[in-house]
């Protein structure tokens, strides 16, 4: 005989799955958009580490972009030093001064802490599609048998 505790069997009524129907789609919207800010803040992060490894060493002459939309671009000159001069938010809007090689350092443990917690994000939100479909299909056969069952009162 299997050690594996059954499973336990329990009725709820139409009202609670409805609630917790509803409570669901709120919830995959949270998380949807949670997902998304991660999404744009894994892109801006890439953006950042790829810009930095792509400078030149030396100085140069360059532009830069003043909106995300490639609008408006600001004549700038890069010093030679630059890569000893950065500048790395480190959350709560606070910033340090680095060298290149730290930046690019505190940018991948970022990108991978904004990975990980995205990653979680992701599971959760397919958890609930899931448990958010089952639910639809559940209702949509009680839907379905009170039709029948309407149909059948009506003959």
């Amino acid at each position: 005989m299997s050690k594996q505790p059954r499973e336990e069997r329990r009725k709820i009524s139409l009202t609670e799955l409805m609630i917790r129907a509803n409570e669901l789609r709120e919830y995959i919207g949270v998380l949807q958009a949670q997902v998304q800010d991660l999404s744009a803040q894994l892109t801006e992060l890439q953006l950042s580490l790829t810009t930095i490894d792509d400078l030149p060493e030396g100085s140069s002459d360059s532009y830069i972009m003043l909106d995300r939309m490639n609008t408006v671009f600001l004549p700038a000159k890069i010093v030679d030093d630059w890569n000893e001069k950065l500048l790395v938010n480190i959350g709560g809007n606070y910033y340090i001064r680095t060298n290149k090689d730290n930046a690019v350092k505190l940018l991948n443990k970022r990108i991978a802490d904004t990975r990980r917690v995205l990653d979680s994000l992701q599971r959760q939100l397919a958890s609930a599609l899931t448990e958010y479909n089952y639910i639809q299909q559940i209702l949509a056969s009680i839907y379905a048998q009170a039709q029948q069952a309407g149909k059948a009162q009506q003959k």
